[in-house]
């Protein structure tokens, strides 16, 4: 019974393949922007309505990169515990105590940072 149902399964497999390539390459034929009459104005880079002027790629700071990070993984901790503290009362203590653990472990590097970040040679 279960190798007849195999060659059918792997056929619809193809099929699904097959079309999804299908209505891939549809849209992208459909909805790709096409000039019918380009210049060299028209394909000219530009900024903000005007000709780019300067070398395209730039050197960045990267000075503040690791303060940017912290921002991004404590706006997720705040999230997660915006919803723990939303059911905090149906948690009880079985749930508090792991979340003030990961609280600790959690701080302790933004603490550091902040020291790191108060010490004026760091700049």
């Amino acid at each position: 019974m279960v190798s007849q149902g195999i060659p059918e399964e792997t056929g619809y497999i193809i099929f699904l393949f097959a079309a999804t390539l299908a209505l891939v390459i549809t849209l992208r034929l459909v909805i790709s922007p096409r000039d019918p009459r380009p210049t060299p104005e028209k394909k000219a880079p530009f900024e903000s309505g005007q000709i780019a002027s300067g070398p395209g790629r730039t050197r960045f700071i990267i000075q503040y990169y690791p303060y940017i990070l912290m921002f991004v993984v404590y706006d997720v901790i705040a999230m997660f515990l915006f919803a723990w503290a939303l059911d905090l009362r149906a948690l009880g203590a079985s749930g508090t105590v792991p979340v003030l653990t990961f609280m600790v472990v959690a701080l302790v590097p933004l603490a550091y940072a902040l020291h790191l970040a108060g010490q004026r040679e760091n700049w």
